[in-house]
């Protein structure tokens, strides 16, 4: 994406990919607009560590995505020319709570914000932040833009909402309309619910002696773990083509929770060995009796798909999509972030 894009929306800003992808387009020249959901002061600790929080061609302002008149009232004031849906409910945990919630906050706004689209901003590039749960529980493995959907969560189940509305939008209203099919995509921003950041987080404390272990829950889960900012550079450049499509973001390599635990500990001086099985699987420090991860079945899924891992060709043949980090690489920024945070 370049400076021809006088400006962008950002729903989500203050999470780990707005935040990524507001640094990325404001170091482009490109004016961001992005939002917070209203009601509630804005997290940003991103923004401040990205060092845009101050700056001088981003605006902050509040939107409920769910409300389709507040969405074609901002997209109508702003004129972006690109709009990133990055905003929405982001835990597949929360989603066996509260399943109709993430069905709104996922997939009714995607629609509220294409229509919005439609009306004011027709010539606008949208971009949907999908996810690979839309796959289910996959029969062949590693999936690409043509494996069948068939969520299981509903957390899938609102992200295959959003996803089939970009599809449908740009099939039936010719708007330039594009789906990021993300995999797990990981930095030092992401938030401390999610298990690659507890894993990081946690043997940041460990090493400074704040805590003993960690509680995991399923170990044995193999996903697709690359760099946030990788995927972000992606979506900027779909939404510099002339036409939408939908583009799966993976680092073709499947890793088990197991291993992203094993190789955050490694980078934190703190090699395990394990032992046990199921719920009564743990972590020890090599060389010694210290319990370093602990298994909680309270944490596992009604339903967790074994293997997600995703071929990202179409991205790298068209986009330039290139994983710029390994499984080890990505364990020890993340650790050493946190340790650092923890120090300060």
């Amino acid at each position: 994406m370049t400076s021809d894009c006088a400006r962008a929306l950002v729903t989500g800003l203050c999470g780990q990919d707005g935040a990524l992808l507001a640094a990325r387009l404001l170091r482009e020249g490109v004016e961001v607009v992005g939002t917070h959901r209203p009601q509630r002061e804005p997290e940003r600790w991103r923004l401040r560590e990205l060092g845009i929080d101050a700056h001088p061609r981003l605006r902050v302002v509040a939107l409920d995505p769910t409300d389709a008149t507040a969405c074609a009232a901002l997209v109508a004031s702003t004129h972006p020319k690109a709009v990133f849906h990055l905003a929405g409910q982001s835990r597949v945990a929360e989603s066996f709570r509260d399943p109709v919630g993430s069905l709104a906050a996922n997939g009714l706004s995607t629609v509220h914000l294409l229509e919005a689209l439609r009306a004011h901003a027709p010539a606008a590039h949208f971009v949907l932040a999908a996810s690979a749960e839309i796959f289910g529980l996959p029969e062949r493995a590693p999936q690409d833009e043509r494996t069948p959907a068939a969520a299981r969560s509903p957390y899938g189940l609102s992200k295959l909402l959003a996803h089939a509305a970009v599809g449908s939008w740009r099939a039936s209203y010719g708007l330039r309309a594009s789906s990021a099919i993300l995999f797990n995509h990981e930095s030092e921003l992401r938030d401390p619910a999610f298990v690659t950041r507890k894993i990081s987080l946690g043997a940041a404390r460990i090493a400074l002696g704040r805590a003993q272990w960690i509680e995991l829950g399923n170990l044995d889960a193999r996903r697709d773990f690359g760099y946030a900012p990788d995927h972000v550079a992606a979506m900027a450049a779909m939404a510099a083509r002339d036409t939408g499509d939908d583009y799966v973001l993976a680092t073709g390599v499947a890793a088990s929770v197991r291993d992203f635990a094993t190789a955050t500990f490694a980078a934190a001086g703190m090699p395990l060995d394990w032992f046990g099985e199921g719920a009564d699987e743990v972590g020890v420090e090599h060389g010694s009796d210290r319990v370093r991860v602990r298994v909680d079945a309270s944490l596992f899924r009604p339903v967790d798909a074994p293997l997600l891992v995703g071929d990202a060709s179409k991205a790298r043949r068209e986009l330039g999509f290139a994983p710029s980090l390994d499984l080890a690489g990505l364990a020890r920024r993340m650790f050493e972030a946190d340790l650092a945070r923890e120090r300060a």
